[in-house]
């Protein structure tokens, strides 16, 4: 049976750091596919960096709109952010400066619903 490939989406301020990222996941990660990031993927990234009004606007945009599940990387987060970004309904954080393989997987594959599903907290280690 054919399955097509997981699509993600990266939303970002920066445009380079959204390419670089896009590099990244299509280098470790040959079976997701990187849409343009004006297309919906069946997973919405968005890159934070530290005071990223406009991230934050676009990560409650996305978990508003509830079309698909939304994955944070994030460069910093204090705990109140935190708190925020679990009531936005965020899937997965991820930590930018230390994403390792298994962990952006994990994030992909979870939040796509190919694998079980564990507790935000857990994915922050």
């Amino acid at each position: 049976m054919f399955k097509k490939p997981i699509t993600i989406s990266v939303h970002a301020t920066d445009e380079l750091a959204r390419a670089r990222f896009a590099r990244e996941v299509r280098a470790v990660l040959p079976e997701v596919q990187v849409v343009r990031r004006d297309e919906d993927g069946d997973v919405e990234f968005v890159l934070m960096g530290a005071d990223d009004p406009a991230a934050a606007a676009t990560l409650r945009r996305l978990t508003r709109a509830g079309e698909a599940p939304v994955v944070l990387v994030a460069d910093e987060l204090g705990e109140s952010e935190l708190m925020a970004v679990a009531e936005y309904g965020v899937e997965s954080v991820l930590w930018r400066p230390s994403i390792t393989r298994r962990q952006l997987s994990r994030a992909v594959h979870s939040a796509a619903g190919c694998c079980p599903k564990l507790p935000m907290v857990t994915a922050l280690m």
